[in-house]
């Protein structure tokens, strides 16, 4: 095995073993619609630097990354209505094959095809952490308009991620460093 394929399974299950400890879905805050939806993202580590991370890897290519941040934020909805799929057929089990198969999706995609890892990363990251919202949620909420505060407010973390990562290409060194 190479090493770039041993480094990067290193990495994908260390990821994976640290995920739970982000500690940023405690059951302390509101989650009764638009505005808490909007909060959440924002006052979240987890969401915070991923999205932001997921953004500046966006536009790694020198474009505003739109296609790929749009992905993220696809796989983020899609998880939400998983989510209440599950919630709505919990003899399914939906949540527990979903989160099953993103975790050998991941170390699969990290074995055999490196080049599409953060791809499957971010999106996984999104999907799941769009299931575990709705999971998570008290049974009388405005689930609706808290989906959309959360799309807007992570989409704004993505594009300040976007933004980061063109103010670091196109920094120019000080004359005295």
């Amino acid at each position: 095995m190479s090493r770039k394929v041993i480094s990067t399974s290193i990495l994908t299950f260390t990821t994976l073993l640290l995920a739970p400890l982000a500690q940023a879905h405690t059951g302390m805050h509101a989650t009764a619609g638009l505005v808490d939806g909007f909060i959440h993202p924002l006052t979240g580590l987890d969401h915070v630097l991923i999205a932001v991370a997921a953004g500046y890897w966006a536009a790694r290519a020198g474009n505003h990354g739109t296609r790929d941040m749009l992905l993220f934020l696809g796989c983020l909805l899609a998880g939400t209505l998983i989510g209440m799929a599950s919630l709505a057929f919990p003899a399914l089990g939906l949540a527990t094959l979903l989160a099953f198969l993103l975790v050998v999706a991941v170390i699969a995609v990290a074995i055999a095809m490196q080049e599409k890892f953060v791809y499957v990363f971010f999106s996984a990251f999104a999907l799941y952490h769009g299931l575990s919202h709705i999971l998570e949620m008290p049974g009388q909420v405005a689930v609706a308009g808290y989906i959309i505060g959360l799309l807007i407010s992570t989409g704004l973390l993505l594009a300040l991620g976007s933004l980061l990562r063109q103010v670091v290409i196109t920094r120019k060194p000080h004359a005295g460093a």
